[in-house]
């Protein structure tokens, strides 16, 4: 997982810097035979982020960069969800947690948070377990 990792520095405005208190954008590696790359718009960037990396196909059919993949399930989970439905309107596809850490190409720490949100947000929902 970890090793088809590239990285961007960008700063607040989107340009590329060298400043390492910037974010780094997570990129595919256009040698991962593993992944389906695809031409045209990120179908995860509500945000109008416009990500650098490559488009990878979902197995939902949609296009998604791994910054969108992961802004996108970090939102559903802060929402209090326990599944990883992708976002695009009239697509009720479900994706496995672990087409979620391949295609976000999730670090360690953010797998760490994912699972943890996960079980909290599950605990919620089907065992009504209030969570400190």
């Amino acid at each position: 997982m970890g090793s088809n990792v590239t990285t961007e520095q960008r700063n607040n405005s989107g340009q590329q810097s060298s400043n390492m208190t910037t974010e780094q954008e997570k990129c595919y590696d256009p040698q991962d035979t593993t992944l389906v790359f695809v031409e045209g718009d990120d179908d995860l960037d509500f945000e109008y982020d416009d990500f650098k990396s490559l488009r990878a196909k979902m197995s939902c059919g949609h296009a998604v960069t791994p910054m969108s993949l992961t802004n996108w399930c970090r939102r559903l989970l802060e929402k209090g969800e326990c599944r990883f439905v992708c976002g695009q309107t009239n697509c009720d596809a479900e994706w496995p947690y672990v087409e979620v850490c391949k295609m976000a190409l999730l670090t360690k720490e953010e797998m760490k948070y994912f699972e943890k949100k996960l079980l909290s947000n599950a605990a919620k929902d089907y065992l009504n377990v209030k969570v400190v």
